[in-house]
């Protein structure tokens, strides 16, 4: 590698910044491919990685900037997908890193061109694979939405919401998703050749809509300290990624001004059916607050039924949750508070109670699963169940929240038929009060005798039932029980990190890249780098693949997160924007002051203002 990859003027500026970086950004690179054998968890930082793809076989520095303008048009294209962003990245993250890259482009060429992977094929390399046996993976969601944005001229997109097409078009179900878009390209081209002026109208209305921002998720150069940061916005020229980010909505606005009034119409046409298809399983009106976005709609009572919206971070961790359940497990969900756990629970458990093969973007409140919250106060009687009066100067059995309510007027009883969300699990002292469940949980049996329970011969097994619990591992208060290995084992146990800068942007609604001008996100940007680089001085941030994380969830930037909304206006109106955002946050952190660490670094926060 050393011998592969030229001295960088750039490099040895940088290190005057970083001093403590290697003398070569070719002893850096080498180091990081030598580690990835023994990192078993090296694929979450794909993205981090992705700048070095650049440098690699430059042989010089002026061929430097043309590689790494490929490779930052090259990465849009393939991260681009919702079905990337969201949750393919897992599965599809591999394929580009071991695949060769002119062969992905290849086949991206030639479905710009009109053919389809399944003519051209998509036989990648990914991980466990070897060279001599690549896998043909057309079916990869990530796949077939970039095959969509190619072709979005001929056909629309195709994704979950898609599959209603076969009724709207007579498309029978046996066809894959290819087919499914291509029959219903056919429709909407002949339909554009009968209404001219509608596709006259439609080709305008494209060319009205390039005004936009173009946004990335790709980053080739980042600055994570704010102090360095404002050196470099004062001193420096632009950031990289800005130059590219521009220079790539350059090209993206001539090709697409560029384009025949045909394909220009069928295209707007194509956005507009996907539009129709987000809209309607949303509702008319999107309002932002909780931990989820919550979307408000019309219901039949005439009040506005609220509709909880995933956030884009949770769903990689929920479809992995949502392939547990099915695996028969059930899952624990842990992390710090404020890290989405319940939020994501409920999805989950919806997904699993209507039967769906991913999680959806949204769900009504009035049908998330049942959720219960433990307490200390707990006992069989909540779980299992127990005696309760029954108005006649005696008593009757009554089933607990793990029970089926249906399945309590007889002698034998079922587990709850679907998934039960159990909030704060380690709240209530839970091997005692499900004692006589414990081997239903496991699979170990079909049923078992229930002891205290007068008339209940059995309680049997559910193949429906998933428990689906969550875990502060940061505890702030009020009783907390340890969870024995024997409960313990009956979970397949997922893990939720704490909140990155990106994260908590996210959180706020407020995307980076690209040009920033409203003065509020602007405010909370400045705010929470300086936050995040006060929790750096105090050694309260942690470092893994991905970056520097806090120790708790994104939500508890609430109070900064309806400011920057307008939700929330500041009672001292002469404030400047700037004041306010550091007023927010620091007023949405205040219970971390319980930690004389962080009082301390919250004093030193405020202090700089």
């Amino acid at each position: 590698m050393s011998a592969t990859l030229p001295p960088s003027r750039a490099w040895d500026e940088l290190r005057l910044t970083w001093p403590k970086l290697p003398l070569s950004a070719a002893e850096d690179v080498s180091t990081v491919i030598r580690s990835l054998p023994e990192d078993e968890d090296w694929e979450p930082g794909f993205a981090r990685r992705l700048p070095w793809l650049g440098y690699l076989d430059v042989p010089d520095e002026a061929r430097l900037r043309e590689r790494q303008a490929y490779f930052f048009g090259f990465a849009n294209l393939w991260t681009m997908s919702n079905a990337y962003r969201r949750a393919g990245a897992q599965a599809f993250a591999p394929v580009l890193q071991n695949t060769k890259s002119d062969l992905l482009l290849d086949k991206a060429l030639q479905w710009a061109e009109g053919h389809t992977p399944i003519e051209t094929g998509f036989a990648t390399i990914a991980r466990g694979d070897t060279d001599e046996a690549p896998q043909d993976r057309a079916t990869y969601a990530a796949v077939v939405e970039v095959y969509g944005f190619l072709d979005l001229h001929r056909a629309p997109f195709y994704n979950n919401l898609a599959e209603v097409y076969r009724d709207w078009f007579g498309v029978p179900g046996n066809v894959d998703a290819y087919e499914l878009t291509r029959r219903v390209g056919e429709k909407t081209t002949a339909w554009l050749a009968e209404h001219p002026v509608a596709l006259n109208g439609l080709a305008a209305r494209l060319r009205g809509w390039l005004h936009a921002d173009l946004h990335t998720r790709v980053q080739l150069e980042t600055i994570e300290s704010p102090r360095v940061r404002k050196i470099h916005a004062a001193d420096g020229p632009p950031l990289m990624d800005r130059q590219f980010t521009e220079e790539l909505a350059r090209h993206a606005d001539s090709e697409l001004r560029a384009l025949r009034d045909v394909d220009a119409g069928a295209i707007a046409l194509h956005l507009l059916l996907d539009a129709k298809l987000y809209t309607g399983k949303l509702g008319p009106t999107i309002v932002t607050g909780g931990r989820s976005t919550v979307v408000a709609g019309e219901g039949d009572s005439g009040h506005a039924p609220e509709i909880l919206v995933l956030p884009a971070t949770l769903r990689p961790v929920g479809e992995r949750a949502l392939a547990y359940l099915r695996a028969g497990l059930h899952v624990l969900l842990a992390g710090a508070p404020g890290t989405g756990k319940t939020t994501l629970a409920q999805f989950v458990g919806y997904a699993w109670d209507k039967n769906l093969s991913e999680l959806p973007n949204n769900i009504p409140i009035t049908e998330a699963p049942l959720t219960t919250v433990g307490t200390s106060a707990w006992s069989p009687f909540h779980t299992v169940g127990g005696l309760v009066p029954d108005g006649k100067d005696s008593f009757k059995a009554h089933g607990g929240v793990f029970i089926e309510p249906t399945s309590t007027t007889g002698e034998t009883w079922t587990l709850r038929n679907g998934a039960l969300v159990l909030d704060e699990m380690n709240r209530a002292d839970l091997d005692r009060c499900i004692g006589d469940l414990y081997p239903l949980l496991s699979g170990s049996v079909a049923q078992v005798v229930p002891a205290g329970l007068p008339g209940i011969q059995r309680i049997v097994a559910n193949p429906r039932f998933r428990l689906l619990a969550t875990v502060n591992d940061s505890n702030l208060d009020d009783i907390v029980f340890p969870i024995s290995e024997g409960l313990a084992r009956r979970f397949q146990r997922i893990e939720l990190p704490g909140g990155t800068r990106e994260d908590v942007l996210a959180y706020l609604g407020i995307t980076e890249l690209g040009a920033v001008s409203d003065p509020r996100h602007v405010a909370a940007i400045e705010a929470v780098d300086a936050f995040l680089e006060v929790a750096r001085e105090h050694h309260l941030l942690k470092s893994d693949d991905v970056g520097d994380r806090l120790h708790f969830g994104v939500a508890y930037f609430a109070l900064l997160r309806a400011w920057v909304t307008g939700r929330l206006q500041s009672p001292v109106l002469e404030a400047t924007p700037q004041e306010q955002a550091r007023d927010f946050l620091a007023s949405s952190l205040t219970t971390l002051a319980r930690s004389p660490q962080w009082r301390e670094a919250l004093r030193a926060f405020v202090a700089k203002a």
